[in-house]
This record gives structure tokens, C-alpha cells and sequence, in this order.
């Protein structure tokens, strides 16, 4: 079973809505550290081209004075208009079209957007570029007919309409009346957008897309949460809003006031945050890591240091315990891209193979997809890691230089 805290916590004079996801047993499995800002991912906005470059098959548009953002052309095939300026078909420089942020600026990188439009309910997700109803393929075949069916009801002109529906794996237990009320109300907010968009004033933003912390529960399974810890009334509020259609809601979500001890000490927030923003990570044999994390690049050393045994089998438990960590700090700290680590060099055939076996299983429980490369002629484990959300530290280092 899941749990969940959310809270909030400062650091470097920055407040932050911490989520953390654990087991039953207490180990985190996900945390983010979410800025306290207004993020614009997931907001549908009436939006200006202002260029549009063959070259790169992309344009640019402006959702705001002065607020640029990057378009592939693959995803503006079919633009909803809110004012068609040019006379030729297709888009063009001077268009008014409604886009979604789909990532935040990243440094010196505009926010890219697209024009393929995406509502999030509770339990489904309603896009403009497919009009099929389609159902979590995590989903059983019985259980798939029916929360098709009871979408159906609800949306029986959706190709008319032109939008398909996701039915999304933590429907599994919710009822089939919940979900087609969800899909319902998804609908009538993307029929209200596409009613509105010929009268929209540029730069409106036409729909606010969920709090960080909501689309990160999303991609959990409501039924397998045991309970969620919250000591912030914003928060509380909008979980309750949020999942009330589920069975047993008001038990599971968990308003903490106790004055004694604050919730991010009960448990261990702001020691975990050391850890995770630590360059040198110590394991429970007396051995660490060193992890340097560079902009497309992330370099982990593993040093025996204070194991000062030198024998073979202590060797293999140095990095058997660090491979384990790696995989921990690569998923708590949302590293991604090019991975190389430096394990202590072992001169048994079978105990480097149980120790690449042991990294591919720790790498496998990551949600996130991490994939083990190859062993370089010099000894070198890689690996890559998808990237879906900033890493700890480029959100500590954007806020920091804000």
C-alpha cells in the first residue's frame, strides 16, 4: 500500500510543496520538491504565431507579452482557431490559436506548447487528437467493457465533438457511475473552451491545469493508497474536492494538527532533503558515493572509504549496497539523461555479473523508464533515465537564482 505526505517546507528562503510517496514500510519511492509559484504547465491559453521556421519544422508563439514558446509543427496539425488572420490555409504567422503548455522554460529554453488539447479528471483524461474511448491497458477486458460503456453514456458524441476519451488505471475500483460523471464533466469543459475560443481576447488563459501535486497522484491508483498526510488547509481542501467520488476518501485523506511535532519532522523531510542534495552520500558498510550531477551528464563514484576491508566478498557488499542507493538517489532526485557510475573494481567474472543483475533489478522497481546501457572496456556502468520532471536540483538552483 502507498502513502502519501504533502506538505510544505523552505529552502534557501524558497517555499515548496513538498510530495512524498512511500511504501508501507516508510521507504520513499517518488518526492518532489514543487516551487510555490504559479506554474502555467497544463494551461490552455489563446496564443499568437508569431513565427513559424521550416527549417527547424517549428514556431513560435506568444501567450503573453513578451512570453515566447516553442511549437513543433507535428504538433499543430490541427489548430483550434480563435482568430484565423490569414486568408491562406494551414497555420500562419499571425494566427490566433489556443495552445497547452506542455513544459516549463528550462533555463535559456522557451515553455514548449502544443495545439493537441488535454483535460484532466479524475479518473480520465479528455484529448482533441483522438476521438477513440479508450481504457488503461493495465485494465482486465471485463473491466475495460464496462468503464467503456459507462463513458459512452455519458459521451455519446464524442466524435462528433471531436474528442476521445482515457480511461486511466486507478478507475479500477472507482464506479462505473464515478467515472462516466468525470468523463461528463470533462467534456463539458472542453465544449465550453471550444464554444468560447472565437470570442477569446489573446493571451486569455482559457483553462488552469490541476496543482503539481494532483497530476503527480494521478499516476497513482487511488485504491492503493493507504492514506494521505497533509497539515495544509489548501491542500486538504482540494483533496477532498478532488476525490470525494471515491469509497472511503474522507478516511484515507488525513488533516495532521499536532503542535507537539511538525509533520516534515515526524517524518524526516528536511533530513531527507540533506541527503538528496548531498554530493557525497554515505552506506550503511562504511563505504559512499560521490555523485556530480552536471547539466547533460551525471558522473557517481563508489568509494570503499571507511569499510577498510579489502577482501573480495567486501568488495561485492560495497557495491551490492551502493548499486541499491544509486537507484534510490537516481529516483528521488529525478536525474535523468546520460548516467555513468564508478564501482570498485572486482576482478570475479561472477561477482561483477551479480552486481549488474542486482543494479538491473534495483533500476526496474523505477517508475520512471531507466534503462542499463552497457559496461565500458574501462569498467564503467551506463545508463539513461527518462526525464519527466526537473531534477531537485535544477528546481533548487532555478529558485536560488530567482
Amino acid at each position: 500500500m502507498n502513502r502519501i505526505i504533502l506538505t510544505k517546507t523552505v529552502k534557501n528562503n524558497n517555499t515548496y510543496t513538498v510530495y512524498a510517496l512511500m511504501d508501507e514500510n516508510g521507504n520513499y519511492k517518488d518526492f518532489q520538491l514543487l516551487p510555490e509559484k504559479d506554474t502555467i504547465i497544463n494551461n490552455i491559453y489563446a496564443a499568437r504565431v508569431n513565427k513559424i521556421l521550416p527549417g527547424i519544422n517549428a514556431a513560435f508563439v506568444t501567450i503573453a507579452q513578451n512570453k515566447s514558446c516553442y511549437l513543433s509543427l507535428n504538433d499543430a496539425k490541427n489548430p483550434v482557431y480563435t482568430n484565423k488572420k490569414s486568408k491562406k490555409e494551414g497555420l500562419c504567422e499571425g494566427d490566433e490559436i489556443l495552445v497547452q503548455v506542455i513544459k516549463d522554460a528550462l533555463k535559456t529554453k522557451d515553455p514548449v506548447v502544443t495545439t493537441k488539447l488535454s483535460i484532466f479528471g479524475s479518473n480520465v483524461i479528455l484529448t482533441n487528437f483522438d476521438t477513440q474511448i479508450g481504457v488503461s491497458s493495465k485494465l482486465d477486458k471485463e473491466r475495460a467493457a464496462l468503464l467503456r460503456k459507462a463513458v459512452l453514456l455519458s459521451c455519446a458524441d464524442h466524435e462528433k465533438e471531436g474528442y476521445g476519451i482515457i480511461v486511466r488505471t486507478n478507475a479500477k475500483n472507482v464506479e462505473d457511475k464515478a467515472v462516466s460523471q468525470d468523463a461528463y464533466s470533462v467534456a463539458q469543459k472542453y465544449n465550453q473552451i471550444i464554444k468560447k475560443a472565437p470570442h477569446q481576447a489573446l493571451y486569455s488563459c482559457v483553462y488552469h491545469g490541476m496543482s503539481d501535486y494532483l497530476l503527480l497522484m494521478k499516476t497513482i491508483d487511488f485504491a492503493t493508497v493507504e492514506w494521505i498526510k497533509t497539515d495544509c488547509d489548501d491542500i486538504y481542501d482540494s483533496l477532498l474536492t478532488e476525490y470525494g467520488i471515491y469509497d472511503h476518501a474522507p478516511e484515507k485523506i488525513m488533516r495532521y494538527d499536532d503542535s507537539a511535532i511538525s509533520l516534515s519532522t515526524l517524518y524526516g523531510i528536511r533530513g531527507l532533503i540533506d541527503n538528496l542534495t548531498s554530493r557525497r552520500v554515505w552506506l550503511d558498510c562504511g563505504g559512499n558515493i560521490i555523485i556530480e550531477q552536471l547539466e547533460t551528464l551525471t558522473f557517481i563514484d563508489v568509494n570503499s572509504a571507511k569499510n577498510i576491508s579489502s577482501g573480495s566478498n567486501s568488495i561485492l557488499k560495497t557495491n551490492m549496497e551502493a548499486a541499491k542507493e544509486i537507484a534510490r538517489q537516481l529516483r528521488l532526485r529525478n536525474i535523468s539523461g546520460m548516467i555513468i557510475i564508478d564501482f570498485i573494481n572486482m576482478k570475479s567474472e561472477a561477482s561483477k555479473d551479480t552486481l549488474i543483475e542486482a543494479l538491473k533489478r534495483y533500476i526496474k522497481d523505477d517508475n520512471t523508464v531507466c534503462t542499463f546501457v552497457d559496461i565500458t572496456k574501462l569498467g564503467l556502468v551506463e545508463l539513461t533515465r527518462k526525464k519527466v520532471h526537473k531534477s531537485l536540483k535544477q528546481i533548487l538552483e532555478k529558485t536560488l537564482d530567482e
